[in-house]
C-alpha cells in the first residue's frame, strides 16, 4: 500500500487516519529499529561488564543446607546443597525459609590481598536475605530492599568486620516473600575493592537507575493526565497515564520500605503490575486507531480480580490462579492486539505501529521469561526481567506522542499563519473598500455640487444672457457688438456646463458635447467642420477639470482657426495616438494662410500649452502656407484634478 502523509490526528476515534505515516524509507527505519531495540537491550544485560579473573575466583558454589530433624525441636541436620539454590514448589519447610552455611577460612598471611577490607556479597536473590557471621549478626537485605520488591535484581553487599584468621562460619537465612519462591545465587567472599565494582554496576542498573525511571514514568504519566483533563475525548492520554502511573507505582515499596507499610499492603501496590499489563492492550489498541473489543471499564477487572484473590485466597491458591489462569489468559490477549499492531504496521506502513509493535513483541516476550521463571522451568541463576521492558514500550511512547504534538504544533503554526495572512488580506480588503466608498461618497457630494452648479449657471447666469442677447437684437445694429460679445459669452458658459457632465472615462461622450457646442459657432463665421473620429482607446481619469482643459484647447484652436486662417473648412481627428504611454491623439487641421505665432499681449498658445501640460499630454502646433495643424496627444491616464 502507497504511503501518505497524514495530519497528525490525537484521537481516540476508530476511523481516524495513521498518525504517522511516512515514505517506505523512513518505514524501513522504523522497522528495522523495532528489532534492534529488543535485541540491543538484551544483549546489554547479557553481555554487559564481567567480573575480573580474581574476583570471579572468589564466589562459593556450595553450601550447607539444614533440614529438620525427626524429632520436633531437634536439631537439625546439615545437608551439601549446590548454589545456586531455588527453593521448591512444594517446599517441606514452610514458607520456605531455609537456612544456609558456609565455612570460610580466612589466612591473610597466604593471601596479601585479604588483609583489607572484606566483604560478603550476594550478587541476586529473591526473597529476604539475612547474614550472620560466627554466630554473631551483619546485617539484613531488607534494609536495603523492601520485602515485597520481588524481582531479585538487586545486589546485597555487606562489610565483614570480624573475620580472624582460621575457619569462620557464615550463617545465610533465606525466606520467600510473594508469588517467586526464594532463589540465592552463588555468594562471594573476599576483599571488598574486587567486589564492590560489581555490586556499584548492578545497583545502578537495578535501584538506582530503575528510581530515575520511574521519575520520568510519575513525570510523564502526570503530564499525559492533565492533557487528558484537558482534552477528554482522547481517551489514549488517559490509559497511557494510567499504565505509566500503575507501573510506577511498583516501586513504591522500594522506596517506602517496610517499616511505612504493612506487608499486604506493599504486597498489594506490587501487583499494580497486572494493572498496568491489562492497560497496555486497549493502549495499543488506541494509539493504532483500532476500536477496543469491549468497554474501557472491562480492562479494569482482570486486575480486580486478582486483587480479591490476593486478599481472600491463600497463597497456594492464588499463585495457582495466576499461573494457570490470569497469565494464560493474558497472554493470548496480548497476542491477539500483537497481531492487531503488527497488521497495521505492515498494511499501512504506519511507524508509531512499527515501532510499537517491536516493543511489545520484546516485552511479550519477557513475559512469557518471567512466567515460565515464576513456574521454575527456567533453572538456576534467572531474575525477573518484566521491569526492563517497560521503559522500552514507554520510550516509544514518548517518542510518538512528541513526534505526534510536535506535528500538531506545526500544523497549529501553519494554519495561524495562514490564518494572519488572511487576516491581513480581508484587512487590506476592507481598507480598500473603505477607499472607495470615501472616494463615491466624496464623489457623490462633488457630483450634487456639479449639478447644483449647472443648474445655478444654466437657469442663472445662462437665462441673464439670453435675456441681454434678445434685448440688443430688439435695437437692432447700434446692439451688434454687445451682441456678438452676449452670444459668445454664452456659448463660452454653454461649454462650461458641458465639461461638467459626467462622461466617465469615455472621451467620446465628451468629444461629441464638444462638437455639439462648437459646430454652431464655427457655422455663423462661415466656417464648415469635419468631424473624423474612430474607435477611442479608454482614457483613465478623466475629471470636470481635465474635461474643461480639453474643451479650451480644442476651442481655442477652433476659435482662431476661424477668426485668422481663412480657411472654410475646419477637421478635427481623433483617435489612438501613436506616442508611447499616450491614448488619444486629437489633431485641428485647416488650410488657411498659417502664420500663427505668439504676438505681444496675446495668451492663448502660451495658455493652451499650459493647459495640456496640466493633463500630462503633448501639444505640437505645425503652422505655414498650406494651413495650421494643432496636434493633442493625450496620455492614457489624466493627473489628478487642477484648476482650469
Amino acid at each position: 500500500m502507497p504511503s501518505t502523509d497524514a495530519v497528525p490526528v490525537m484521537s481516540g476515534d476508530a476511523a481516524a487516519p495513521a498518525p504517522l505515516s511516512r515514505p517506505a524509507w523512513a518505514w524501513r527505519s522504523a522497522l528495522t529499529l523495532a528489532i534492534l531495540i529488543p535485541v540491543l537491550t538484551v544483549l546489554a544485560f547479557v553481555i554487559g561488564p564481567t567480573l575480573s579473573d580474581d574476583a570471579a575466583a572468589l564466589f562459593i558454589g556450595e553450601a550447607l543446607l539444614a533440614v529438620p530433624g525427626d524429632q520436633p525441636g531437634g536439631p537439625a541436620a546439615w545437608t551439601p546443597v549446590l548454589l545456586p539454590y531455588r527453593c521448591p514448589t512444594t517446599a517441606a519447610v514452610e514458607g520456605c525459609a531455609v537456612t544456609f552455611r558456609i565455612a570460610y577460612r580466612y589466612d591473610p598471611a597466604a593471601r596479601p590481598a585479604d588483609r583489607g577490607v572484606m566483604s560478603f556479597y550476594a550478587p541476586s536473590f529473591q526473597g529476604v536475605l539475612t547474614v550472620s557471621l560466627n554466630g554473631v549478626f551483619l546485617a539484613s537485605s531488607a534494609w536495603t530492599r523492601a520485602e515485597a520488591d520481588v524481582s531479585g535484581n538487586v545486589p546485597f553487599l555487606v562489610t565483614v568486620p570480624g573475620l580472624h584468621p582460621g575457619l569462620n562460619e557464615f550463617e545465610i537465612a533465606l525466606s520467600k516473600r510473594g508469588v517467586v519462591s526464594a532463589f540465592l545465587d552463588r555468594v562471594a567472599i573476599g576483599p571488598d575493592s574486587l567486589l564492590r565494582p560489581d555490586y556499584d554496576r548492578r545497583r545502578f542498573l537495578f535501584a538506582t537507575l530503575q528510581r530515575m525511571l520511574d521519575g520520568w514514568h510519575i513525570t510523564m504519566g502526570l503530564s499525559l493526565f492533565m492533557i487528558w483533563l484537558a482534552c477528554r475525548r482522547e481517551q489514549v492520554f488517559l490509559v497511557t497515564s494510567l499504565v505509566i502511573l500503575s507501573h510506577a507505582a511498583v516501586s513504591l515499596p522500594a522506596v517506602l520500605g517496610d517499616g511505612v507499610l504493612g506487608e499486604t499492603t506493599l504486597q498489594l501496590i506490587n501487583h499494580t503490575r497486572f494493572l498496568t499489563t491489562c492497560l497496555v492492550l486497549p493502549m495499543a489498541l488506541l494509539f493504532v486507531h483500532r476500536p477496543l473489543p469491549v468497554p474501557l471499564g472491562a480492562f479494569l477487572l482482570p486486575p480486580f480480580l486478582v486483587a480479591v484473590s490476593f486478599l481472600t485466597l491463600p497463597v497456594d491458591l492464588h499463585r495457582w490462579l495466576l499461573t494457570t489462569v490470569y497469565f494464560p489468559l493474558m497472554s493470548v490477549a496480548a497476542l491477539w492486539v500483537l497481531s492487531v499492531v503488527v497488521r497495521v504496521a505492515f498494511r499501512e506502513r504506519d511507524i508509531a505501529a512499527t515501532a510499537l509493535a517491536g516493543a511489545f513483541l520484546f516485552n511479550l516476550v519477557i513475559a512469557v521469561h518471567d512466567i515460565l521463571l515464576t513456574r521454575d522451568s527456567l533453572g538456576e541463576n534467572r531474575v525477573l526481567l518484566g521491569r526492563f521492558a517497560w521503559p522500552v514500550i514507554m520510550a516509544v511512547v514518548s517518542a510518538v506522542l512528541i513526534w505526534r504534538f510536535a506535528q500538531t504544533m506545526n500544523v497549529l503554526d501553519q494554519f495561524s499563519q495562514r490564518l494572519k495572512n488572511e487576516v491581513a488580506a480581508a484587512e487590506r480588503a476592507l481598507r480598500r473598500s473603505f477607499a472607495r466608498e470615501q472616494q463615491q461618497a466624496k464623489a457623490a457630494v462633488l457630483e450634487a455640487e456639479r449639478v447644483r452648479l449647472m443648474s445655478d449657471l444654466h437657469d442663472g447666469i445662462a437665462g441673464q444672457l439670453v435675456s441681454i442677447l434678445a434685448l440688443c437684437e430688439l435695437r437692432g445694429e447700434s446692439s451688434g457688438e454687445v451682441a456678438l460679445s452676449v452670444g459668445g459669452a454664452l456659448a463660452d458658459l454653454r461649454l462650461v456646463v458641458a465639461s461638467l457632465e459626467n462622461s466617465g472615462d469615455d472621451l467620446g461622450v465628451m468629444l461629441a458635447l464638444f462638437r455639439e457646442r462648437i459646430e454652431p459657432q464655427l457655422m455663423a463665421q462661415g466656417m464648415t467642420l469635419v468631424w473624423r473620429a474612430g474607435v477611442l482607446p479608454e482614457v483613465k481619469g478623466l475629471h470636470p477639470g481635465a474635461t474643461l482643459n480639453i474643451f479650451r484647447i480644442l476651442q481655442e484652436a477652433s476659435i482662431n482657426a476661424a477668426r485668422h486662417s481663412g480657411s472654410s473648412t475646419l477637421t478635427i481627428e481623433a483617435g489612438p495616438s501613436p506616442l508611447p504611454g499616450h491614448g488619444v491623439r486629437l489633431c485641428l487641421r485647416d488650410q488657411g494662410q498659417g502664420g500663427v505665432a505668439s504676438r505681444p499681449g496675446s495668451y492663448g498658445l502660451g495658455n493652451m500649452r499650459r493647459r495640456a501640460e496640466a493633463l500630462g499630454g503633448t501639444l505640437d502646433i505645425q503652422s505655414g502656407s498650406g494651413g495650421t495643424a494643432v496636434t493633442l496627444d493625450l496620455p492614457a491616464e489624466i493627473r489628478g484634478p487642477t484648476a482650469a
